[in-house]
């Protein structure tokens, strides 16, 4: 099967809405509380999401931002899932020659396609976008997710995640550089 990925910038409206409905299918309808402001973040850092199709068809997607770094403070010292309530003022442009801190919001795969590489190709992108940014002077700092399902919590073991704090059947996970520039 060909794995089609597009980057953010050359996502449709209708590529959009496909990644809304694939987070909903695969979440539940309560995951999506705020439609316009999953827009918004997006159209602040319009790299955030990669997708991966095979034809038309939307088989996953990933989810992330370059955030303050107050937001994995907030994660850490509060211990609490940062999720839809990340505003969009949370979102920050990539800064050349600082710390950034990536947060990676999302991982969803349609279940017609799972245990097929979909998730390790969507990973891998993400992977090779960080690190081409991290070599032309945007240093990457931080990359750190929330596992909210056990697939999550045991792709992000076999990614090499640190877990970070448990707590209500969800964990952070904090990616070591190695894993997210490519340097194992």
């Amino acid at each position: 099967m060909d794995i089609r990925i597009i980057n953010g910038p050359e996502l449709s409206a209708e590529d959009f809405e496909s990644i809304l409905a694939l987070d909903c299918k695969v979440f539940g309808n309560s995951i999506l509380v705020n439609e316009g402001m999953a827009e918004k973040r997006f159209l602040k850092f319009k790299d955030g999401i990669i997708a991966a199709y095979t034809g038309n068809t939307l088989m996953g997607f990933i989810n992330f931002y370059s955030v303050d770094a107050s937001v994995y403070q907030r994660a850490v010292f509060k211990q609490v899932y940062v999720d839809d309530d990340l505003n969009e003022s949370e979102v920050v442009p990539l800064e050349k020659g600082k710390a950034n801190t990536i947060l990676i919001l999302d991982l969803a795969v349609d279940e017609a396609f799972r245990h097929q590489g979909v998730s390790k190709q969507l990973h891998e992108s993400l992977w090779e976008y960080l690190s081409k940014k991290h070599s032309q002077g945007y240093l990457i700092e931080r990359v750190f997710c929330f596992a909210i399902t056990n697939e999550g919590f045991n792709s992000m073991l076999f990614l090499g995640g640190r877990d970070v704090w448990t707590k209500d059947n969800m964990t952070l996970f904090e990616l070591d550089k190695e894993v997210f520039l490519r340097q194992v």
